[in-house]
């Protein structure tokens, strides 16, 4: 059975540390493809930027494109209204009942998963891989899939990814100060950003 992570995101914008939490999961987990997924709204985060979901959308199929495993999707963009995981899942499992999906995250999801729609259903659904960065409570974070796990049964695993202190926020401030985010973003990205002049209002 083949193996596709899901990687969900206001990728706005999307960087590296995006990128190389992907390569490295892809790797280590011995998924076939990673299917980057933009949202539309995340019913869980107000919306804090003018930018639009077409350009979050082609930022990150530019920062992809030159990676034959990762693979992008415009499945939540298209729905209106709020994206929920559950859902999303729900309808990759109809297009491709056969694969086993995999859902990446950082390590501060796992302390929210109970908030989330259906999460018991979605326990069932999928395997949650959770990425920690060196100097993060790991024993706290094992113990919470440890708790979920028994209450719930879900699948969890747990891999370090590479330490990248590199947010989505922090680039848009610099874009703000006229600094420069110049290996922060893919080139691509750099250009595309600075075509469309995005966050400068």
């Amino acid at each position: 059975m083949k193996k596709i992570g899901i990687f969900g995101g206001s990728f706005n914008p999307i960087h590296i540390g995006h990128l190389i939490l992907a390569q490295e999961v892809q790797h280590q987990a011995g998924l076939e493809k990673v299917l980057f997924i933009p949202t539309n709204d995340n019913p869980l985060k107000e919306k804090d930027t003018k930018e639009t979901v077409a350009e979050r959308y082609e930022m990150t199929r530019l920062a992809i494109e030159d990676n034959e495993n990762f693979v992008i999707s415009d499945l939540e963009i298209r729905q209106p209204g709020f994206s929920y995981t559950i859902d999303t899942v729900k309808k990759l499992k109809s297009i491709d009942p056969k694969a086993d999906y995999c859902f990446l995250c950082g390590e501060d999801i796992i302390f929210q998963l109970e908030r989330w729609k259906d999460f018991e259903e979605l326990f069932q659904l999928v395997t949650f891989i959770v990425t920690y960065r060196p100097g993060y409570d790991f024993k706290k974070l094992e113990t919470e899939a440890v708790r979920l796990k028994q209450l719930y049964d879900a699948k969890i695993k747990i891999f370090q990814a590479p330490l990248i202190d590199i947010s989505s926020t922090a680039i848009r401030e610099r874009v703000v100060m006229g600094k420069s985010i110049r290996y922060l973003v893919t080139e691509k990205v750099h250009q595309y950003i600075k075509e469309k002049q995005l966050y400068l209002e």
